[in-house]
């Protein structure tokens, strides 16, 4: 997608945006906004919208001029209603190969004539004796429209991630594997498994989509049985098959108003620290993590872990220049 002379030439007069960053997440339901502001060093989270699907990209726009966010850097979120997540062997060729050649291979994974654009990632533990990779793929029809959709709106568009990967943003730092269970309104539990802010592990659980419709007592007759029995096969997996050490924490975001009672229902099934998912995110005034799209938060937030991973960079080449200075210097 390319910005015209007159959008480009716009854009740099409006200078910079006073603004932190802008996440979008395109739901089942309605189109998600949230903006983030850097005050000192705390993020915080300051304004908050939906927009209907028929005419988002409109009150996009009008929302934009209204509060002046025009030339903030934007983040956009899938969720899975707009995306195919695949796994894929492997090909046998070189690195800056592989993205040409999972062409031939998706073409038997994908429904026939629908032009189709795909990004992948690549696991940090592998079952023994496979070689895979997570394959995203998204109709380019949807990423041509939201792209326009943004860049009309006049918010710079920087990524375009899935929700599975938005809420590995929002995890806090640990070298312990975590895992999270996190549900937007109505829909699929999505579970991970991130450790050192990489993702292990990821399904979906199908069948508590209803999870909000419950009461105390109906959870405790069942509800609650059949989460563990998921968590527990989850955990299972990550330690036998991807042989790595127990995971030590669970965080919930899960669509209903009894999450506390949850999480003290999983804790004693489990025997495992069990607590809500507050991501290290400022809330303004008459917002709660509760109330929260993190898919759209978690679009947000990704400049802060780019810029993190900026520093580490920077530090790590700044050490080892100084190390070899030494080595020259002696």
């Amino acid at each position: 997608m390319r910005l015209s002379w007159r959008q480009l030439i716009k854009s740099k007069l409006q200078g910079k945006s006073k603004y932190f960053s802008v996440g979008i997440a395109f739901s089942g339901e309605s189109v998600l906004l949230c903006v983030l502001e850097k005050k000192g060093n705390k993020i915080e989270w300051v304004l908050d919208a939906s927009f209907s699907h028929s005419n988002w990209s409109t009150q996009l726009a009008d929302y934009v001029q209204r509060h002046k966010l025009n030339n903030t850097d934007c983040y956009v979120s899938l969720t899975s209603h707009w995306y195919q997540l695949l796994q894929a062997d492997q090909p046998q060729v070189e690195e800056n190969e592989i993205y040409a050649s999972l062409a031939w291979p998706l073409k038997d994974l994908l429904p026939p004539n629908v032009d189709y654009v795909y990004d992948f990632m690549n696991p940090p533990a592998q079952v023994a004796g496979q070689s895979k990779l997570s394959v995203v793929a998204i109709p380019h029809k949807d990423i041509d429209s939201i792209s326009k959709g943004i860049y009309n709106a006049q918010l710079k568009l920087k990524g375009i991630s899935i929700e599975e990967t938005a809420s590995v943003e929002l995890t806090p730092q640990s070298s312990d594997a975590v895992m999270s269970l996190v549900q937007e309104h109505g829909e699929e539990i999505v579970l991970n498994i991130v450790k050192n802010n990489q993702l292990y592990f990821t399904r979906r659980l199908k069948g508590f989509e209803n999870l909000g419709s419950y009461s105390a007592n109906e959870l405790s007759m069942g509800i609650t049985e059949s989460l563990c029995v998921q968590i527990q096969r989850s955990m299972d997996y990550f330690e036998s098959q991807l042989r790595q050490p127990p995971v030590k924490k669970v965080l919930l975001k899960l669509d209903t108003t009894l999450t506390d009672t949850l999480a003290e229902q999983i804790q004693d099934n489990m025997g495992l620290p069990v607590i809500n998912f507050e991501p290290e995110i400022q809330c303004g005034s008459g917002f709660n993590f509760k109330m929260a799209s993190f898919s759209c938060l978690g679009a947000a937030y990704t400049k802060q872990s780019l810029k993190l991973e900026k520093a580490a960079k920077s530090a790590e080449q700044k050490s080892s220049s100084a190390s070899a200075d030494k080595k020259v210097s002696a």
